[in-house]
């Protein structure tokens, strides 16, 4: 009994949802409203001990591992059965390979601020009870990877840990940590963690390869990487800094690098702020988009990431997110070639994402861009190939860049009433089963060229405010159903609303041309479509044009207001029962009229059976 009582409910919901969105619209101005998103870039300092040296030209001590015993040579060491101490700063150069032993820095860092070296040149180190290599106590740690090198570290199961739940990673470190040099390094962690730093990560070059039961690579306070070559399966986060409580810290910094990261949840996450500066990515998180938007047993027509489930910063919850990347505080992309396949959203964060470059190719079970309060794009390529809404945020600003998505619902929603979708520049192409550009708020174009593949069914439109469209500069193209078509409708450019008295086939291109011949715009709608929204800067107030859909001559017009509406008979007055910038009254492609109270017929715009909850 409980499927039908969910389908009834949702058929409810559904009826209360349409009758509110097509419901007469009061038009207002845009109000003005501080978009800018706010992030502070992060600059990390390396020191020369952070960097590969000719360490075999100074002085240096000497651990040659012997199975399950190790032989050692220098001042600062002391070995107990197959525990290798280390007590002083310095060099260490270890060799060879070590079955069930650990080596252990345990310095006093009162009394030697030194930094200790451990150089592994052709080293195999296992443990089956502890960390197999254990930074205890040091002011600073390095692991160089001597070049041309192979080297291993495996963790067993069966971790003996204090009271703190230390040491939980394969290489574990209570001080700052970083790995350096050419060489290669195996990471197997069976118990948790592959490598962790209670402190901050640094990684300045190295191949690294870290399969782990839990997390990949965790650095408390910061992860930076400054370059190197990263291959992790992880049980949990690929890369992840979890510091949520001092200013400043939490963060994870991407310089360059090669990353190849399957995990089981996010694939980089930080409590306080993403960067990427330049590298090349492949992320998979929570097994990869999985062949469709994972909504369906969210509450109906609400957005997944304010359902109950929604990200939060808390353990449990991010035990269960499975986003590409994912930022506390804030998501800065300056650069990057970044290919993300992702279960839940592929780019996410709890405040502001900013995107001045790189790119992108998003394939997302949920959102392709996600932020909970600004999301602003300035320059870079950005593919979303699958989606549940592709741009999500409370405000949304497009100043560059290119942007092709295609979304199961919206294309771009700004998700807040008292928010603002605006679109300074750059070029946006969108191919929407939902909503093409939907504002909850307001949207404001001054320039860029967007086009709009909308819906086919009347339930949505190719878009949708609840404010006011203000456009004043740029190209908009918005093709498809009539059911609930709107236009900009507080305008210092010109813009016009077409309805078709039958759907134009997919393909068939949409020309409008001036008195001249000269084309105004053109476009190839992907899907069949029975209205068009345009606006451009060459259309003037009393001038004539010709729409043609193919080579066929539609209408001839000339303009009449800053909003022009037209039919194939000519131009006409705003459609009864309209919202503020179009209408719902035409009822184009053979529909029926609204019914009372503006409702539009339900042809088309019931969800697909897969978005019901059951």
């Amino acid at each position: 009994m409980k499927k039908p009582l969910s389908i009834v409910l949702a058929l409810a919901l559904l009826v209360t949802g349409l009758a509110g969105c097509a419901s007469t619209k009061e038009s207002s101005a845009v109000e003005t409203v501080s978009t800018t998103s706010a992030i502070n870039p992060v600059s990390v300092t390396y020191a020369d001990d952070d960097f590969y040296f000719d360490w075999k030209n100074g002085s240096y001590n000497t651990i040659g591992l012997n199975g399950s015993s190790a032989t050692v040579d220098g001042e600062g060491l002391d070995v107990q059965g197959s525990i290798v101490t280390i007590s002083k700063s310095g060099v260490y150069e270890i060799t060879g390979s070590l079955t069930n032993g650990s080596i252990v820095v345990d310095v006093n860092r009162d009394t030697d601020d030194g930094t200790v070296f451990l150089v592994l040149n052709g080293a195999a180190i296992q443990s089956q009870t502890s960390a197999p290599i254990y930074v205890k106590n040091a002011k600073k740690a390095v692991i160089l990877l001597e070049n041309g090198t192979d080297n291993s570290v495996a963790g067993g199961s069966e971790y003996v840990v204090n009271e703190d739940g230390e040491p939980s990673a394969a290489i574990f470190s209570k001080s700052d940590l970083t790995i350096t040099g050419s060489g290669k390094l195996a990471v197997t962690a069976d118990y948790n963690d592959g490598i962790t730093s209670k402190d901050d990560l640094k990684i300045t070059d190295g191949s690294l390869t870290v399969t782990s039961k839990a997390d990949g690579i965790v650095g408390k306070d910061s992860v930076s990487v400054k370059n190197g070559t990263f291959a992790i399966t992880a049980g949990k986060d690929g890369i992840r800094s979890t510091n949520e409580t001092d200013e400043d810290k939490g963060n994870v910094v991407v310089e360059n690098g090669q990353f190849t990261i399957a995990a089981a949840n996010d694939g980089m996450q930080a409590a306080r702020l993403v960067q990427i500066d330049a590298g090349t990515f492949q992320l998979t998180s929570g097994g990869g988009y999985p062949g469709k938007t994972i909504n369906s047993s969210n509450d109906f027509g609400a957005p997944p990431d304010q359902k109950a489930n929604t990200s939060t910063t808390d353990s449990v919850q991010d035990e269960e997110s499975k986003k590409g990347l994912k930022a506390g505080q804030g998501l800065l992309l300056n650069g990057g070639n970044i290919r993300v396949s992702s279960y839940e959203d592929s780019l996410h964060s709890n405040n502001d994402l900013i995107i001045n470059g790189g790119i992108l190719t998003l394939q997302s079970g949920d959102d392709g861009l996600h932020a909970d309060n600004n999301l602003q794009i300035t320059a870079g390529e950005i593919s979303i190939k699958n989606s549940y809404e592709s741009l999500e945020s409370s405000n949304i600003t497009v100043n560059g860049g290119k942007i092709n998505a295609t979304s199961t619902d919206d294309g771009i929603n700004v998700n807040s009433k008292t928010g603002v979708l605006t679109i300074t520049g750059g070029e946006v192409t969108l191919n929407a089963n939902g909503d093409g550009l939907d504002s909850n708020g307001s949207i404001n174009m001054t320039g860029g060229t967007v086009y709009v593949d909308g819906p086919t069914g009347n339930g949505n439109g190719s878009l949708d405010y609840d404010g006011s469209f203000a456009i004043s500069g740029g190209t908009l193209v918005a093709s498809g159903s009539s059911g609930m078509a709107l236009a900009p409708n507080t305008n210092t450019q010109p813009s016009i609303l077409m309805y078709y008295t039958s759907a134009q086939a997919a393909g068939t291109p949409i020309t409008l041309k001036d008195k001249d011949g000269s084309t105004v715009v053109a476009y190839i709608p992907l899907k069949q479509y029975s209205s068009v929204a345009i606006s451009s800067p060459k259309l003037t107030v009393g001038s004539t044009y010709t729409l043609y859909s193919g080579d066929h001559q539609i209408v001839e017009f000339t303009l009449s207001d800053s909003l022009t509406y037209l039919t194939e008979s000519g131009v006409t007055t705003k459609p009864q029962n309209a919202g503020p910038g179009g209408g719902k009254g035409f009822g184009g492609a053979g529909n029926m009229p609204p019914r009372e109270g503006g409702m539009p017929p339900n042809d088309g715009g019931m969800p697909p059976s897969d978005k019901l909850p059951q």
